[in-house]
């Protein structure tokens, strides 16, 4: 039965057109986009099996669907396929994946992002921030040697809310208060070794108690901090033991021995600052996200698509 069946599709296959034939052959080769996906994406739970519920390895293929393998956990016994508890589960249009990757490496706004891959504006806006979760997290988890650290700020916005919870501003517009307000600032507070390891962390207070809480087992011993003379900087060196090179910018002293600064970190703003322009603003309760982005751009050795797509293959939560 098999075997006619198959000689059936054999003389079906003289009758397609070329256009047909290309698309077949295409197929067989699995250089369609969304193939390409699929088997990468299998191919993960070939060389690291593991279940996403209970982190078994023991699990078997159970059938498929949509083109995709699904797998049973002999331990657990749920079901799954290679894109379940990832950044990448329930999204369509898998074909496209690949492109949008690309659209994120170049820094595309949603538009035309949107345009780019022929999606709509709201699935773009969804697509962003479901495969900026795990860049988000990817901060740094030892600094060693030289430490520089520095605050920047970014205006408070609750850009794209339906129910703000101040009167609504205009762009461009003044800070009501002098200084750095809560009310109209948010403070990120970035510690950056001179191997480009960054740590980034959106503060609601630059106090040494918050200081000390994002950085508790982050900076090696041994390791000396750069920083400028603000006091909760002077704390937290005081409360980790290190060695600390004040900068009085002020006064002109922007360098110590000829190596303690803190240019790097200031450049890294700069370039995030420059960078962030183009979105002309983001929501504070995004700004995370945006920061991972950047920081995966920056501190990858060959940020691209294919990069931006492994991170993806994580499970999250773990």
């Amino acid at each position: 039965m098999i075997i006619a069946e198959f000689n059936k599709l054999l003389s079906a296959l003289t009758q397609l057109t070329d256009q047909q034939t290309k698309r077949v052959e295409a197929a067989l080769k699995s250089d369609h986009p969304a193939l390409i996906i699929i088997n990468a994406l299998e191919q993960r739970m070939v060389t690291n099996p593991e279940c996403p519920h209970c982190h078994s390895d023991q699990i078997k293929r159970n059938g498929k669907l949509n083109l995709m393998q699904r797998y049973r956990c002999k331990h657990c016994s749920k079901t799954f396929n290679a894109t379940t508890k990832t950044p990448l589960a329930k999204l369509h249009y898998k074909d496209k994946w690949l492109t949008y990757f690309s659209c994120m490496i170049e820094g595309d706004v949603l538009r035309k992002s949107a345009i780019k891959c022929n999606i709509n504006l709201k699935t773009s806006f969804r697509w962003r921030h479901r495969l900026l979760q795990l860049p988000s997290l990817l901060k740094a988890t030892s600094l060693q040697g030289i430490v520089e650290m520095d605050e920047t700020f970014f205006p408070y916005s609750e850009k794209g809310s339906r129910s703000l919870s101040r009167p609504a501003k205009k762009r461009g517009e003044k800070a009501k208060k002098r200084g750095r307000s809560k009310e109209d600032w948010v403070a990120v507070m970035t510690a950056r070794d001179r191997s480009k390891q960054t740590y980034e962390a959106v503060l609601s207070t630059v106090s040494s108690a918050e200081l000390n809480h994002n950085l508790k087992g982050r900076i090696e011993e041994d390791s000396v901090l750069c920083s400028d003379g603000f006091r909760a900087y002077i704390r937290v060196a005081e409360a980790n033991k290190m060695e600390h090179k004040q900068l009085n910018v002020s006064a002109g002293i922007r360098v110590i021995d000829k190596v303690f600064h803190i240019q790097n970190v200031n450049a890294y703003h700069q370039r995030l600052k420059s960078w962030m322009r183009r979105f002309h603003g983001v929501a504070t309760k995004y700004l995370e996200h945006y920061l991972g982005w950047f920081r995966f751009l920056d501190t990858s050795k060959n940020p691209n698509e294919n990069s931006l797509f492994e991170v993806q293959q994580h499970l999250t939560g773990t």
